[in-house]
């Protein structure tokens, strides 16, 4: 009879460390950057802009 042996590539992870990359995903994910706010506001403004040149013609 043959034993079941687990093989994997990567190697073992400790649950501590799962935990820890996932707090640090989560909190790259929680906040927008300065520029991307930027950007969007710029956006949101052309976006509105153009409704008022729809009015206009």
């Amino acid at each position: 009879m043959t034993g079941r042996m687990a093989h994997s590539c990567a190697p073992e992870a400790r649950s501590t460390d799962i935990r820890d990359n996932a707090r640090a995903r989560a909190g790259a994910i929680g906040e927008p950057s300065p520029e991307l706010l930027d950007r969007a506001l710029a956006g949101w403004e052309r976006f509105l802009d153009g409704f008022e040149g729809a009015d206009a013609a």
